[in-house]
């Protein structure tokens, strides 16, 4: 009678399994793309920047509870009016290059047009979206840098698009482009937007000159107890 070999089947070894099991960039153990941007990036940003925050709270106020006259002066010499209508002026005033553009049309239509097409080109064809993701090796989920890069690239070519658009009109359609310029140039003022912003409101600074103690303690213990808890929801998403 023929013997019938039965070949053995080698099994896995444990730290095979545990290595498989673990391997962060498994499919199985990533997280969702909206989950990841939510939990890992938005809540620890927060987390953070409270906690940062609530600790100079904390600070100033032992600072107004020990030593209230010299926390005091140390607001004084910070206290400075710094007034955004002359730092915001240059970005406000208009500037017309319009003439300078219509001299050169067909010359600067033609250069925005090649630039567009070019930039299509390469958007379209020579875009390798895997490779990229594999390139920059970052540490965030495959899906979610895969996500982004093409939604960038999406948002590239329409914008490419419509300057091809706009080098056709500026070299051939004056008028059309005229048109949609008279529609599309307005000028707003930012002082306008944010008059009465720059006002310095000293009510509460006041206050706190009257009461240094009471409101130093105020401050410390709320900002302790924001800390405390951008703490733990930063720890929880460790």
């Amino acid at each position: 009678m023929a013997e019938c070999v039965v070949p053995r089947v080698p099994h896995p070894s444990e730290e095979t399994i545990r290595l498989t099991t673990d391997t962060p960039n498994s499919e199985t153990h990533m997280p969702l793309s909206n989950e990841y941007v939510i939990g890992e990036l938005l809540v620890r940003a927060g987390a953070m920047f409270f906690l940062v925050w609530s600790v100079v709270g904390a600070a100033v106020g032992a600072g107004l509870v020990a030593s209230g006259a010299k926390t005091l002066r140390l607001f004084g010499i910070m206290n400075h009016f710094v007034s955004t209508r002359h730092l915001l002026k240059p970005l406000t005033v208009g500037r017309d290059v319009g003439q300078s553009v219509l001299r050169h049309r067909r010359l600067i239509g033609a250069l925005v047009v090649l630039g567009a097409v070019y930039s299509i080109y390469g958007l379209v064809a020579r875009f390798d979206n895997p490779a990229l993701v594999a390139a920059l090796d970052l540490r965030y989920p495959r899906s979610f840098v895969a996500w982004i890069l093409e939604s960038a690239r999406w948002s590239l070519i329409l914008l490419s698009v419509f300057a091809c658009v706009i080098g056709v009109m500026l070299g051939f359609y004056r008028d059309a482009l005229g048109r949609l310029e008279a529609r599309a140039n307005r000028w707003y003022s930012t002082r306008k937007f944010t008059r009465g912003a720059d006002t310095m409101d000293l009510t509460l600074d006041k206050w706190v000159e009257a009461f240094p103690r009471s409101a130093g303690s105020i401050i410390m213990v709320t900002a302790l107890y924001v800390a405390a808890n951008a703490a733990i929801v930063w720890l929880r998403f460790a």
